[in-house]
Formats: structure tokens, C-alpha cells, sequence
């Protein structure tokens, strides 16, 4: 019901809120008609305005908006010309001018000071081709048929028609075991050699190794010759020559001395055991060999023999190769007084090489400084052209200062790499302790001297890395190899996960580490053919049979197949080359990880402004799952890039965000995670 004295007004609390009234419309159009006269005079006046017209009627009222006329209120021209031609304002502009472009100027000034003077991270120092890259160690009877011959044997021919598989890889330096020619064509290791500046004609020819060097170069490849220069073959004339005329031009090429009591001329031994000595009835004396009786030791005293070493680097690097691998090198010198025994070594059996401290015949003083003649020889060729000729040295059984000396100095440089066997010589499994350990202190060494650090996991003189350590961890320690700083030694197969094959109707026999071979074992179980695919002959030769036999697991453990797994030995190994590209790897530190135990092994690649890498290894007996969540510098969540072929976890896949504070890793299994470093 409606309240007739309401006027729209709210009442106030405590008022009674008015009756609203009503009327009739005769009423409403008398009260109209008294409003009229006020309602024109209103109509007039908003009219006079130009903006508001009330109209009304007895049947519709209305309101119109007319135009609002709205004059200018800004300045005119003339008025704004009396301004711009004051002299006052004239000097505000100008002053106001002047101020903005200083300003600009002094940023721009404090900007560029602080670019130039602000902290920045230093730039890395430049790295040769040989630190940035991997070396890919090839056995050339071993590698590839080229079909020449059709004799079943590897030749140079047989590299070239390869030289994709190392692009594909990745690696940037192929290092070849002795070609040279030797007593015969079939050598078990190359070192009986009968003239240094002639190929085996197994491997084919001088013209063949210059198309060798030639491609490879246009694929960004470099050719490096494994050269031995301790000592030749009896059959080379050199020594015929030696041992026929002791006054003769070569008469002291080689290391000769009479017997005493009847018998060698002192108690130095031989790698393979027994004396080093042997009788040479048309000399009447004794001749010198650390190795066999069939290889005797050339005597660098003499300046004839070290000038032909000499022009023998030339002749080579003349053929277009990018360096040498010296080996046998820490036996280049004897003692010049032939008659000083070397002291026994109390606790081990007489008659064995290691019975005895070889103060007299290993790592003279006189091997390092002929070895930096070599270097100068390199550089000859490197200051022709401006590129660098690598020169690696093998000196195996040498650790400590004795390996460290082979670096040289500033002003004396000798080797860039004195090649590091420490893996090699693992032969019952790792440890995380011990892997830490033995890479620490290498590392250790090599800082002191300002040397680069290098990593071999296995060679022909040595069983394989799948024999040697299970074929569970290849993908683990190559993690390890490739990604721990250094320049990393691949011996051909073990990308693929070649293991050892016994001699036809044979058995693999105990094949000793350090190239200690013994003087009947050939120990070519780690020399078998390239397994590049699964057919009868590998895809190694056209030849109804290989040399030597090939491995029984080749329907998985060859190249073609693996090319197309993801998870492969070969491509994950190729991924880890890959990654070696990264900043952190190439020029970031390396941590070893507190989580490491004789189970686990862990550490980090990091520089700053990239990615940091981490690895952990899981070299125990059981799974498991490792916290990083105290680690300084390992935030809270990584991701996953590469893991082992055997890996089964799904938490670990590729691209998968990992908690680093419970990392799942399988037995034997290696895995990579990148994160973003905290500092």
C-alpha cells in the first residue's frame, strides 16, 4: 500500500517517514498552468545559452540538447610568436636543449663505464684441437678390408673408405698403430721394423697413406702414426750392418758391449723377462733388448742414429700426417757405463722385470731432452704453416714425476701429451673411492706442471673394456672418460662394445696390462676384426675369411644395427662427444661429489653463465637413489640428458625433471643431468 505523504527522502532512525499524497490529473494541470509562466522564462533562458530546451505540453514534456558552442581558448599564432621571439624563453629552450643531450651523454659515458670496469667472468684460455677433440686409436689390419688384396687383412685403403664412421662419431684425430715395413707382412704388433720410410705392403702403399691424409683432412680429420723408435728388426740393415762390422758406418747404431764372467755384461732384464742380453757370434758380443731378442734397442748416443730418427719425422710429416705417438719411449737410453747392475727390489722373485728398480735403463735424463729434439722437429713444420703437429708419448709403466717431466716446460717443451694408462691398468673393477682417487691425483699432477691431462680406457696390448670391466659399465666410464677434463683415447670397437674373441680352435689367453706381453703371447683377443654389421664376415671383408675370427655377439654388437638404436653403445657415446662441445665440459671445473662412496661416484662440470653438468655412477651391487640436496652448487630439480643403455627407470628419461634429492640409478649404470648452477 502506498504511503501518500512519501517524498523520497529517507527518514533519519527515530523520524516517521511522511505520507506520500496524491492527486488528481485536473488538479496536476491546474498546478501546470501556475508553473507556466516560470517554465518560459526558463525555456528562454536555456535557449539564450544554446544548450538546454524544455518543452511541454498537456500530453509530453521534453528536453533537447542543442549544440554547445565552445570557443577556442588557446593561444593564437600571434600570441605564441611573442613567446617564441622573447629572448627569455629563447634561452629556457635552448638551456633545456643543452641539458637533455648532456644527460644522454652521461649515461650513455656511465653506461659504457660500467660495461668496461664491472667484474666479468674471464675468458677461457684457447684450446688446441688436440685438447678440445677425442683420439680414435685404429689397428689397421683390423679396421676394414678395402678388397684390394682380397687377403682378409685391414689396409689404409680400407681407413679411407671409413672415414665417415669417425665423422659420425665425432672424433677429430685417428691415431694408427705401426704401418712401417717390417721382417714380414704379416707382423703381430709392427715393431720388427726393416726400414722406417717404407709401408707394409699388407697396408698398402706411400700413395696410399698421402690420399689417407689428404681425405681425411677435407673431412676435418687428423692422421696420426704410432712411431716406434726404441729399436728395428735384426733383419733391418742397419743392424746386418752393425753386427757384421763393429768399425763399420752403422757400427754403433745399435747398443753393443762384451760379456763379463762369461756371461751378459750386467743383470739388466727384459720386459719380457730374463736377461736383455744376447750373444751375437759374429760380433762376439752381447747386443741390448728390452723387448725380444728379435728386436734390438738402437743406440740414440749415437748422433748417427738420432739424425735418422730425426729425418725420419720429417719424411713423414712431409706425407702430410699432423703428428706421432712415440712409443716404447721410456727405454730410449741406457746408462753409458754398461757394466752397473740395477738394484733388486727386495719381496719380488728374481728374474722378472719388475725385481729390479731400473735406475739405469728407463726414463734418463738424456730421453727427455732427445725427445724434446723431436718437438723441435714438429715445430720446423708448425711455423711453416701456422698448424700444430701433435707429438703423444707412450710411456708406459711411468707415473709421477718421472710421467710428468715428459710435459716439459715453457722453455723447454717436449710432449703435449705423455699418454696416462691409469684405467688401463684397473683390471678388477673401480670403485667410487677409487675412481676418485685415481683421477684426483693424475689431476693433481698434471696442474703442477701446467700439463693437459688425457684418459685411456684400453688398447690392443690389453683386454677390452667390456672383458675387462663388464660390458654393464661401457656407458658408464665413458661418461667418466669423455667428460672428466682432458682429451680422451678410444681404442676402435669399444664404442660399440666389442669384447674379446679367442683365436680360431684357441682360448683367450692372460693378456698382461702396460704392453708387458709376454714373449709368445700375440694377444690379438683384443684385435678382432671391426664388427660393422651382422653378416658372416662383419662387413669387415669381402674375403671368404677374416684374418681372425670375429666375436660371436655381433647380431647386437655391430655398427649398423646400434646406428639405428637410440640407446646404443655407439650413440650414446656419440652423445657424450657431442656434449663435450658444452662450456662447462670444455673449459668448467670439476668437483667430485661428497656422495661419493665405494658404491657411488659423482661429479660436476660447471661454468658459470652455461649449463652445469652433473654424473653420477652406480658402481655397486644393487639400485639405488643418491641425495644431492647438500650440494652447494645442485639446485633442487635437473634434467635428464644421457643414461645408460641397461638404465630402466622411468623417472630417468631423457628431458625428465629429476629431485636431486632422490636420483634413482641402476647397477652399473651411469647417468647425466644438467641443472643450473648455484652460487
Amino acid at each position: 500500500m502506498m504511503n501518500e505523504n512519501y517524498n523520497g527522502v529517507e527518514p533519519q532512525k527515530g523520524q516517521i517517514a511522511p505520507k506520500a499524497r496524491t492527486e488528481s490529473i485536473e488538479s496536476l494541470g491546474s498546478k501546470s498552468e501556475s508553473r507556466g509562466s516560470l517554465a518560459q522564462q526558463t525555456e528562454e533562458k536555456a535557449g539564450d545559452l544554446g544548450q538546454v530546451k524544455f518543452t511541454k505540453n498537456t500530453e509530453d514534456s521534453a528536453v533537447e540538447i542543442g549544440a554547445v558552442d565552445v570557443s577556442f581558448a588557446g593561444m593564437g599564432k600571434e600570441e605564441l610568436m611573442k613567446y617564441a621571439n622573447d629572448p627569455f624563453w629563447i634561452r629556457v629552450r635552448w638551456t633545456l636543449f643543452a641539458l637533455f643531450w648532456i644527460c644522454w651523454v652521461a649515461m650513455l659515458v656511465i653506461a659504457i663505464v660500467i660495461v668496461v670496469l664491472a667484474p666479468k667472468c674471464p675468458a677461457p684460455a684457447p684450446l688446441e684441437y688436440w685438447q678440445k677433440g677425442v683420439v680414435y686409436s685404429v689397428n689397421p689390419k683390423s679396421f676394414q678390408d678395402s678388397g684390394l688384396n682380397q687377403d682378409g687383412k685391414g689396409d689404409l685403403r680400407g681407413i679411407i673408405g671409413r672415414l665417415n664412421h669417425f665423422v659420425h662419431l665425432g672424433v677429430n684425430m685417428i691415431s694408427i698403430s705401426p704401418i712401417f715395413a717390417t721382417r714380414n707382412d704379416d707382423p703381430p704388433y709392427g715393431h720388427e721394423i726393416v726400414n722406417f720410410l717404407e709401408i707394409n705392403p699388407t697396408y698398402g702403399d706411400l700413395q696410399d697413406l698421402k690420399d689417407l691424409t689428404t681425405a681425411a683432412k677435407q673431412e676435418g680429420l687428423k692422421i696420426i702414426l704410432d712411431l716406434v723408435i726404441n729399436h728395428a728388426s735384426t733383419k733391418h740393415p742397419w743392424f746386418v750392418q752393425s753386427a757384421a762390422d763393429a768399425r763399420g758406418e752403422c757400427g754403433d747404431c745399435f747398443v753393443w758391449h762384451d760379456g763379463k764372467d762369461g756371461g751378459p755384461p750386467n743383470n739388466w732384464l727384459s720386459i719380457f723377462g730374463n736377461t736383455s742380453w744376447t750373444y751375437d757370434a759374429d760380433r762376439k758380443q752381447y747386443y741390448y733388448h728390452v723387448y725380444g731378442p728379435d728386436q734390438p734397442d738402437l743406440n740414440l748416443r749415437s748422433v748417427k742414429v738420432q739424425n735418422e730418427l730425426k729425418n725420419i719425422t720429417r719424411f713423414w710429416l712431409e706425407q702430410g700426417v699432423s703428428g706421432f705417438r712415440l712409443l716404447s719411449v721410456p727405454y730410449l737410453f741406457e746408462a753409458a757405463n754398461m757394466t752397473v747392475d740395477e738394484p733388486q727390489i727386495p719381496g719380488i722373485s728374481p728374474g722378472s722385470y719388475a725385481s729390479l728398480d731400473h735406475i739405469h735403463t728407463k726414463n734418463l735424463d738424456e730421453t727427455y731432452n732427445f725427445v724434446s729434439d723431436l718437438r723441435a722437429v714438429l715445430q720446423e713444420f708448425e711455423d711453416k704453416d701456422g698448424e700444430h703437429r701433435v707429438l703423444f708419448v707412450e710411456a708406459e709403466d711411468t707415473e709421477g714425476a718421472s710421467a710428468m717431466k715428459y710435459y716439459g716446460d715453457a722453455t723447454k717443451p717436449i710432449a703435449d701429451l705423455p699418454v696416462n694408462s691409469k684405467f688401463i691398468r684397473q683390471q678388477a673393477g673401480f670403485t667410487g673411492l677409487g675412481l676418485k682417487k685415481e683421477i684426483l691425483s693424475y689431476l693433481e699432477q698434471v696442474s703442477q706442471v701446467h700439463g693437459w691431462p688425457n684418459w685411456v680406457l684400453g688398447n690392443g696390448d690389453t683386454e677390452r673394456v667390456a672383458s675387462r670391466l663388464g660390458s654393464k659399465l661401457i656407458d658408464a666410464m665413458a661418461m667418466v672418460q669423455l667428460l672428466i677434463p682432458g682429451t680422451p683415447f678410444t681404442y676402435y670397437g669399444d664404442e660399440i662394445g666389442m669384447e674379446d674373441v679367442p683365436p680360431a680352435g684357441g682360448v683367450i689367453l692372460s693378456c698382461p696390462t702396460g704392453n708387458k706381453l709376454t714373449a709368445d703371447s700375440h694377444c690379438n683377443q683384443a684385435r678382432s676384426p671391426y664388427q660393422w654389421d651382422s653378416s658372416n664376415t662383419v662387413g669387415f671383408t669381402n674375403a671368404s675369411t677374416p684374418w681372425y675370427p670375429v666375436g660371436s655377439n655381433t647380431d647386437t654388437i655391430n655398427a649398423k644395427d646400434q646406428m639405428g638404436v637410440t640407446n646404443s653403445y655407439l650413440n650414446i657415446y656419440r652423445e657424450l662427444v657431442n656434449l663435450r662441445k658444452q662450456p662447462a665440459i670444455m673449459h668448467g671445473s670439476m668437483s667430485v661429489l661428497n656422495v661419493t662412496t665405494e658404491d657411488i661416484f659423482a661429479f660436476t662440470r660447471i661454468r658459470k653463465g652455461a649449463p652445469g653438468y652433473l654424473v653420477v655412477l652406480n658402481l655397486g651391487e644393487k639400485e639405488t637413489s643418491v641425495d644431492f640436496s647438500t650440494e652447494p652448487t645442485i639446485p633442487t630439480e635437473a634434467q635428464a640428458v644421457i643414461r645408460s643403455s641397461t638404465a630402466v627407470s622411468n623417472s630417468t628419461t631423457r628431458g625428465s625433471k629429476v629431485d636431486t634429492a632422490s636420483v634413482p640409478v641402476g647397477v652399473s649404470e651411469g647417468l647425466v643431468l644438467s641443472f643450473v648452477p648455484k652460487y
